[in-house]
C-alpha cells in the first residue's frame, strides 16, 4: 500500500512540475472569454483600489469604515480567485467563490446601516437585512433582487442540485482544461454581478465615487448599469 501511495505521489510531483496553461491560451474561445472576464474583474479591482486610496488618505468625503472596506476587498479577492480557477477549468470552485463574493459584498456595502451583519450566520438572513437598508431601497431594490437571483443560481452548484451540477473530477490530470459552455456560464454571472457591485457603490457613495481619479472612473463608468446611469451621474 505504501508503495502505491509513493508511486502516485511521484506522479503528482511530475504533474506539478510539468503543469502549464499554454495550451489553454491557444484556444481562441478561451482567450476571448478570459479577456471578457478580466475586463469585469479589473473594473471592480480599480473601484476597490480607489476606495482604499481614500481610506488611506482619511478622505472625509468617503463615509465608509475600514471594516466595510475589508469586506468589499474580500469580495473582490473572491472574484479574482474565481477568475484564476476559471482559466484552470475548476468551474465548480469558481462558482463557490462567486457565491462568497456576493455575501461579502452585501456585508461590506450595508454594514454601516446594520452592525449585526458580520455575526449573521444565515446568508438568506444577510440578504433580508441588506434589503431592509437604505442601500437597496426604492430604485435600488432591483439591484438587490438581481444579486439574489445570481446567488440562487450559484447555490445550485454549492448544494449539487442535480447531476448536471456535479463536477465529477476523479484525477488531477483533468486540469488544466477549457469547456466553452461551463466557462461561458461563469462569465455570464460575472457580467451581471460586477455591474451590480459597481453601480451599488457608485450610488451609495456618490460624492466619493465622483471624486475618484478620472482614469479610474473611465474604467468603472463603463460598468454602471444603463438604468442607473442618470442617477449615478446626477442627471435629472
Amino acid at each position: 500500500m505504501s508503495r502505491l501511495i509513493k508511486e502516485d505521489f511521484d506522479k503528482l510531483c511530475t504533474f506539478i512540475k510539468d503543469y502549464s496553461l499554454s495550451d489553454v491560451l491557444k484556444i481562441d474561445d478561451a482567450k476571448k472569454l478570459l479577456s471578457s472576464f478580466h475586463k469585469k474583474y479589473f473594473a471592480y479591482l480599480v473601484l476597490i483600489e480607489g476606495i482604499h486610496h481614500k481610506i488611506e488618505q482619511y478622505d472625509e468625503v468617503l463615509k465608509m469604515s475600514k471594516e466595510q472596506y475589508e469586506y468589499l476587498q474580500e469580495s473582490c479577492s473572491d472574484v479574482g480567485q474565481a477568475f484564476f480557477l476559471t482559466f484552470h477549468g475548476c468551474y465548480k470552485g469558481a462558482k463557490l467563490l462567486l457565491r462568497s463574493s456576493i455575501e461579502n459584498f452585501l456585508k461590506g456595502s450595508c454594514l454601516d446601516e446594520d452592525k449585526s451583519l458580520p455575526s449573521t450566520k444565515s446568508v438568506y438572513e444577510v440578504f433580508d437585512k441588506a434589503r431592509a437598508t437604505g442601500t437597496f431601497k426604492e430604485t435600488k431594490a432591483n439591484l438587490h433582487a438581481q444579486l439574489h437571483n445570481e446567488y440562487a443560481l450559484l447555490c445550485q452548484d454549492v448544494h449539487t442540485a442535480d447531476v448536471s451540477h456535479m463536477a465529477s473530477i476523479t484525477a488531477l490530470n483533468h486540469f488544466p482544461s477549457f469547456h466553452n459552455e461551463d466557462a461561458g456560464n461563469i462569465l455570464k454571472m460575472v457580467q451581471k454581478i460586477i455591474p451590480i457591485y459597481i453601480t451599488t457603490i457608485a450610488l451609495k457613495y456618490n460624492l466619493a465615487y465622483h471624486s475618484m481619479s478620472y482614469n479610474y472612473k473611465e474604467i468603472t463608468n463603463k460598468e454602471i448599469i444603463n438604468d442607473y446611469k442618470k442617477e449615478v451621474h446626477n442627471i435629472v
